[in-house]
């Protein structure tokens, strides 16, 4: 593997460790909201709440996909396959790797699935 592939890829893994890192310390804060009581005699006020934790509870899903797919990225780059096309086997753009460090399609192949 030339030199340059490996710059770049190490730097893309210093990018997915340091995002991986950053969605932990938010998952670790996240549980006090879901804990709140949500009970109120104000219809609005509970509703307020309600809302806040539906927010929370799918913001934690979110974070949850995200972490899975750094996971994968990373034993991506650990064996080596990182950066190419789950979908054609082509090369992912820098700029779509710089942007979604996580991403497994190239744009195009990425827009193909979005529409099925």
């Amino acid at each position: 593997m030339p030199t340059v592939v490996k710059i770049r890829k190490s730097s893309y893994r210093a990018l997915l460790l340091k995002k991986r890192n950053e969605l932990l310390a938010e998952v670790k804060r996240g549980p006090e909201a879901l804990a709140t009581n949500i009970q109120s005699p104000d219809a609005v006020e509970f509703a307020i709440k309600a809302a806040e934790q539906d927010l929370t509870a799918r913001t934690a899903d979110l974070r949850s996909r995200v972490l899975k797919e750094i996971d994968r990225a990373l034993e991506r780059v650990a064996r080596g396959s990182y950066g190419v096309c789950e979908g054609c086997g082509e090369d992912i753009s820098q700029a779509r790797l710089k942007a979604l460090p996580w991403a497994r399609y190239c744009v195009r192949c990425q827009e193909l699935i979005s529409r099925n």
